[in-house]
C-alpha cells in the first residue's frame, strides 16, 4: 500500500530547518516495522511551496502500533512545524503494492479521480483507492515519468507534478 502525506509550507524562515528535520523524520519512520520505503517530493514553482512524502506500507495496521506512535508518527513529531502548515493531508492508498522510486531526472504524476481509473494522455498509471486516514480524493493514479514527458503532459483537474526532493530510501 502506498501512504501519501501532503503538505503546503507557508512560513519561509522554517522552511530550511523543516526540511533538514523531516530528511531525518523519513529514517525514524523507516525504523517502524511495516514502513519499506519513503522518499519527498516538492511541486515546481508553487507558492508557498507543496511538498508530499509517499512510503510503502504494509496496511492500515501499521498506523495503530505502538511502534508507529512511539516513533512520532502522524504528526507527533512535527508539533513545531504545525504553524506553518496551510495543508495537511494523509492518504493511504490500497491497489498499488510499492511506491515507484523516483530518480532526479524522472518525475511522479499523480492524478486524483473521484469515479474511478481513467487515462492520462496515454500514459498508463498504477491506481490506488483511499481506504484510511482523510481519503481526500477516492481514487490517485500515479506514473513515473521522464522531466520532458511531464513538461508535455496537459495540465488538468486532478493533477499533480512531483519532482523528487530526495532519495528513495529503504528500511
Amino acid at each position: 500500500m502506498i501512504y501519501m502525506v501532503e503538505h503546503t509550507f507557508a512560513l519561509p524562515e522554517l522552511e530550511a530547518e523543516w526540511n533538514a528535520w523531516y530528511g531525518g523524520n523519513l529514517q525514524v519512520l523507516l525504523s517502524v516495522p511495516g514502513i519499506g520505503s519513503a522518499q519527498r517530493f516538492r511541486v515546481a514553482e508553487t507558492s508557498p511551496p507543496r511538498y508530499m512524502a509517499m512510503y510503502t506500507v504494509a496496511g492500515p495496521e501499521v498506523f495503530e502500533s505502538d511502534a508507529y506512535r512511539n516513533a512520532g508518527g502522524g504528526g507527533a513529531n512535527s508539533m513545531r512545524f504545525r504553524p506553518a502548515y496551510r495543508v495537511w493531508v494523509r492518504n493511504l492508498f490500497a491497489g498499488i503494492e510499492t511506491a515507484p522510486e523516483v530518480q532526479p531526472a524522472q518525475r511522479l504524476l499523480a492524478l486524483d479521480a473521484p469515479d474511478g481509473p481513467r487515462t492520462l494522455a496515454g500514459i498508463t498509471l498504477a491506481w490506488g483507492q483511499a481506504i484510511a486516514l482523510h481519503r481526500t480524493t477516492p481514487w490517485r493514479g500515479l506514473a513515473v515519468v521522464s522531466a520532458q514527458t511531464a513538461r508535455a503532459v496537459t495540465a488538468q483537474a486532478g493533477l499533480t507534478v512531483y519532482a523528487p526532493h530526495g532519495p528513495r530510501l529503504s528500511a
